[in-house]
């Protein structure tokens, strides 16, 4: 699929994947982004503008003289500028119910759904941030959650509404009580990795976990699998009972860990080291709701690895479709330049798909 400009010959298959051009004219009236014609004369063709700014990677005047040569649309740069800004929560919205109507059901199968949750930064012009949150299930091999949000809006493993039975997998980024009771409360099971001062951890009798005796036993019997209660610091809500794993890393892993933990030291001009941080640069350190009895303690280091799939979604938006290289400083007009390119990502995902559900 072509992104160099706004006639593409694949335009017909994106406006269908949407839902046909009238299910475009009447979410963009919705979302107050093609409340008049001047200039431009439809939303179908709003939406070919936007694309060719966004993902086509073309300055604004650049696509307006695209949008000239090909007789869709007349307007100058600042016009556009003006008629994209409206377009922020049109195109919000559209990647939403793209990723609604796309995603296919996942077919029945005896084995469980497994959601990967993971977060990027996206940096632009002025020191401002963007983080782009995703859900990517490992089923179905697809984006079933994405969402864009300033920095503001921290990550949590409940970012997106988990499904009865899933296995929901996050990475240090993602310990908080409250995401883990809010994704359990909906029937779903948790896998997260933390670090050793993440979370206020108990044992089942309420005496605060001593890291250093967990180090300790991991290193004597190969690893440490215990239940845990997860805590507020303060406050009287209920806990939340979880099972904590911790595993030795590889040695080579753990040689690097420890290298981190000593830059970071300097950095920080630290004296004295915490005895604990030293001692958790060698070891994997999982808390979950997985049930012991069907998942060992080396099940959970397999099924955490599992991670990398959801980075390699980042790695191909950014080195291939160019979403961190966001140009505009306007918050709207970003927001529009972001919210169309993880729409054009999704539809990759939704033909990619299609291409390979096809039997030669």
């Amino acid at each position: 699929m072509s992104t160099n400009g706004p006639d593409s010959n694949d335009w017909s298959q994106i406006v269908a994947a949407l839902g046909g051009s009238e299910a475009l004219t009447h979410s963009a009236l919705r979302d107050k982004a093609f409340t008049f014609a001047r200039g431009v004369r439809s939303a179908e063709d709003l939406l070919r503008l936007a694309l060719s700014y966004g993902p086509g990677g073309h300055s604004l005047r650049m696509v307006c003289a695209l949008a000239a040569a090909s007789d869709f649309a007349q307007l100058s740069d600042a016009a556009l500028t003006y008629r994209l800004s409206d377009s922020c929560r049109w195109l919000e919205a559209l990647c939403a119910e793209a990723l609604e109507r796309l995603v296919p059901p996942l077919a029945s199968s005896t084995s469980r759904t497994i959601r990967l949750i993971d977060g990027s930064i996206i940096k632009g012009p002025g020191n401002r941030q963007w983080r782009l949150h995703m859900g990517y299930d490992l089923g179905r091999r697809r984006m079933v959650g994405a969402s864009i949000t300033s920095t503001q809006i921290g990550e949590r493993l409940d970012c997106f509404p988990a499904e009865p039975g899933e296995i929901r997998i996050g990475d240090r980024g993602y310990p908080s009580r409250d995401g883990f009771a809010n994704v359990i409360a909906a029937g779903a099971d948790v896998l997260v990795r933390l670090t050793w001062k993440s979370l206020r951890l108990t044992d089942p009798e309420g005496r605060l976990l001593n890291w250093l005796e967990v180090f300790r036993q991991a290193k004597t019997h190969g690893h440490f699998d215990k239940p845990v209660h997860v805590v507020r610091p303060r406050g009287s809500d209920a806990a939340v009972p979880m099972r904590l794993v911790v595993l030795p890393k590889p040695t080579d892993a753990a040689a690097s860990a420890r290298r981190t933990t000593q830059r970071a030291a300097v950095r920080a001009q630290t004296k004295t080291r915490d005895p604990r941080t030293d001692a958790a640069a060698d070891y994997l350190i999982l808390v979950t709701t997985l049930d012991p009895a069907q998942f060992s303690a080396d099940d959970l280091m397999h099924l955490y690895r599992l991670r990398w799939q959801v980075e390699l979604v980042f790695k191909r938006m950014k080195s291939i479709l160019k979403i961190d290289r966001l140009p505009a400083r306007s918050e709207t007009l970003a927001k529009t330049w972001l919210h169309a390119h993880l729409l054009f990502a999704i539809l990759i995902e939704h033909f990619a798909a299609e291409a390979g559900a096809f039997s030669p």
